[in-house]
C-alpha cells in the first residue's frame, strides 16, 4: 500500500511491523533448509552465515565476530563448533594474548567460502536490480532504516529481558 503525505503514521507503522514480521518468520524457515554449497557437508543458514563472516573478516575474535553477526557469544560458540566437525575452520589463541580465542577458515573453509561468495553474488543480484530502479536518497533512507530496525530490535530485547525480570 502506498501512502500520501497525509499518510496515517499509526497504520504505517502498524502495516511496516506485520511485514517486518512475515518477512522473518519466512526467512526463518529458509535457515531450516541444509545446502552444500562448496562443501561436502550439508550447511545451514546460520552455518553458511557465520562462515561467510569469517571469511570476510578474518582475525575477528569471538566476542568481535558476535558483533558482526549480531548474535551472542555463546551462539558463536555453538555454530563454530559445528562448522569446526565439519573441518571448515579451526580456533587459535595468539602468542600475544591467551585469553581471547580467534577463529580462521581452514583450507576446506577457505574453499567454501570462495563458492559462497559466487552464491551470495547470485542472491543479492535481484536486489541490486531492484535498487537501480530507485534515486540514491530512498536507497539511503531504506538503508537508513533498516539500522534503525537494527537497534530497535536490539533495544526491544533489552525491554523484553526487563519485563522477564519484573514479571518474576
Amino acid at each position: 500500500m502506498l501512502y500520501n503525505s497525509g499518510m496515517d503514521r499509526e497504520k504505517a507503522s502498524m502495516e511496516i511491523m506485520e511485514l517486518f514480521i512475515r518477512v522473518t518468520n519466512k526467512y526463518n524457515s529458509l535457515e531450516k533448509i541444509p545446502s552444500k554449497h562448496g562443501s561436502k557437508h550439508d550447511l545451514y543458514h546460520s552455518e553458511r552465515h557465520i562462515l561467510d563472516s569469517i571469511g570476510d573478516k578474518p582475525g575477528l575474535n569471538v566476542t568481535e565476530l558476535a558483533g558482526v553477526v549480531g548474535v551472542t557469544k555463546g551462539a558463536i560458540s555453538q555454530v563454530v563448533k559445528k562448522l569446526e566437525t565439519k573441518g571448515l575452520v579451526q580456533r587459535y589463541k595468539k602468542s600475544t594474548n591467551d585469553k581471547e580465542v580467534f577463529i580462521e577458515l581452514t583450507q576446506a573453509g577457505m574453499n567454501t567460502h570462495e563458492a559462497r561468495k559466487n552464491i551470495n553474488m547470485e542472491t543479492v543480484t535481484p536486489l541490486i536490480e531492484e535498487l537501480k530502479r530507485y534515486p540514491d536518497d530512498k536507497v539511503e533512507f531504506l538503508v537508513s532504516m533498516f539500522h534503525w530496525l537494527d537497534s530497535f530490535m536490539d533495544d526491544s530485547g533489552k525491554r523484553m529481558k526487563m519485563h522477564k525480570k519484573a514479571g518474576s
